[in-house]
């Protein structure tokens, strides 16, 4: 008796929950009108998908990933809708779990071709998986439906220069900016990929134009310098060296690139300086090392050239024609048996197309019938 009775009084109270509730949504007010209220119970399921579905956004805005999982799928499971199949890929694709996101990405899309939300995020997942021509695809299915939607022509311009497409890149990195004058990210990609086809003149541009969002961004700063560099004018070059170190005095690379103009310039000991005090700051950056070696060759200091050629050769020991300047410099200091070590090592090392192999051939016969 007990049990039926809780029963009829949870009915009961299922039933004035669905009345109030839904009343107003659904259009009635009486209480007693039980056809109406008893086709609409079903809103109940309603309002708790929604509340995992909401819940799940809340998750997603903390960052709490494994929340937001555990919610979006729950939604799911009442109703297997585009909407929620694509933030439950959205939360994989935080996770960095690329293949479970795109299961539910191609499913948001096959129950609904036009959301491009998960077209988007399909493209940019396939990006994060080296699929570059999948991802072209989906991203032009993006671009169709919403056409000024500038992520995905960033994300069509890093497929194309994955690609090699260098000029299509940049075309789709300016049709970003074009949608989306705030985006740094682009103007960004736009300034790097006119950099690598030579446009100096458009690179400088485009990266003034990052500074405009990002002021002091060190990256860009150095960049410019080393477009003003590339396009000539050194005098610029240097002032964005010397900025860039003025905001960032332990960023290790801008004093290697104020140090490389002087070398340039011809002014050894200043950029022996530079390069001092980038390897001071990165003592595992070989290219300050390198070019302290080569202003020390040119000084006749050849000991201290040794010394940071050796070091650089340990670092990366592709870099194997330090062997060739190490015979060269041994070769000066007229230790032609060191010399002839350095010169078979580097010839053990490289290809037969190096430019110093046969040089280096004829070193060490000469050095050989001079002993």
């Amino acid at each position: 008796m007990k049990k039926i009775l809780l029963l009829l009084i949870t009915v009961f109270l299922a039933y004035l929950t669905a009345f109030y509730v839904t009343g107003t949504k659904n259009g009635y007010q009486n209480p007693l009108d039980f056809e109406k209220i008893f086709n609409n119970l079903d809103s109940l399921k309603s309002l708790k998908k929604n509340s995992d579905f909401e819940k799940g956004l809340e998750n997603l805005d903390n960052s709490e990933y494994d929340k937001a999982m555990i919610n979006f799928k729950n939604a799911l499971k009442e109703e297997n809708t585009d909407e929620n199949n694509y933030y439950v890929g959205y939360t994989y694709f935080q996770k960095q779990d690329y293949k479970n996101a795109l299961v539910y990405f191609n499913t948001a899309t096959n129950l609904n071709s036009e959301n491009s939300d998960a077209w988007l995020q399909k493209g940019i997942t396939e990006y994060y998986q080296n699929n570059y021509q999948e991802a072209i695809n989906d991203l032009f299915f993006c671009t169709e439906l919403i056409p000024e939607e500038s992520q995905a022509y960033y994300y069509l311009s890093l497929c194309y220069e994955a690609q090699g497409k260098i000029e299509v890149a940049l075309q789709s990195a300016e049709t970003a900016v074009e949608y989306d004058s705030t985006d740094s990210e682009s103007w960004f990609e736009a300034a790097n990929l006119a950099y690598s086809i030579q446009n100096y003149s458009k690179s400088i541009k485009y990266y003034k134009k990052v500074l405009e969002i990002l002021p002091k961004d060190k990256y860009t700063e150095l960049n410019l310098g080393l477009a003003y560099n590339k396009s000539g004018n050194k005098d610029s070059a240097l002032f964005w060296y010397t900025k860039t170190i003025e905001d960032y005095p332990d960023y290790s690379l801008a004093y290697n690139n104020k140090g490389y103009i002087y070398q340039t310039e011809g002014k050894y000991q200043s950029a022996i300086s530079y390069y001092t005090k980038s390897i001071k700051l990165d003592i595992k950056n070989t290219y300050p090392i390198w070019n302290r070696a080569d202003c020390y060759f040119e000084l006749k200091e050849y000991e201290k050239a040794i010394k940071d050629y050796k070091k650089a050769y340990e670092i990366k020991p592709e870099y194997y024609n330090a062997l060739w300047y190490i015979g060269l410099c041994h070769e000066k200091l007229n230790n032609k048996k060191d010399a002839i070590l350095n010169f078979k090592d580097f010839i053990k090392n490289a290809n037969t197309d190096n430019e110093y192999y046969q040089e280096a051939i004829q070193k060490i016969k000469i050095n050989e019938s001079s002993k």
